[in-house]
């Protein structure tokens, strides 16, 4: 089994600011990142930016192309 390394991207807008951020967390699975998700983790950060900021904001996981870890089968003789 592949994994590859999975970000959790939080993007939002600063109109009064003419700016555009993008918090990040990387995560070695997309399993790991699906969880924080699922069990609200980053729900605080998310309503803090959405109070200050307003709603022009959203929160995924992407995972990327590069492989965080690889089972090899074992070598037979």
């Amino acid at each position: 089994m592949i994994e590859f390394f999975t970000v959790l991207m939080i993007d939002y807008e600063m109109a009064a600011y003419q700016a555009a951020p993008l918090a990040s967390i990387v995560y070695a699975s997309e399993s790991h990142c699906q969880q924080v998700m699922d069990q609200g983790l980053a729900d605080p950060i998310y309503d803090h930016i959405v109070k200050l900021y307003g709603n022009d904001i959203f929160m995924t996981c992407v995972e990327t192309d590069v492989v965080s870890s690889a089972i090899r089968p074992r070598a037979r003789p």
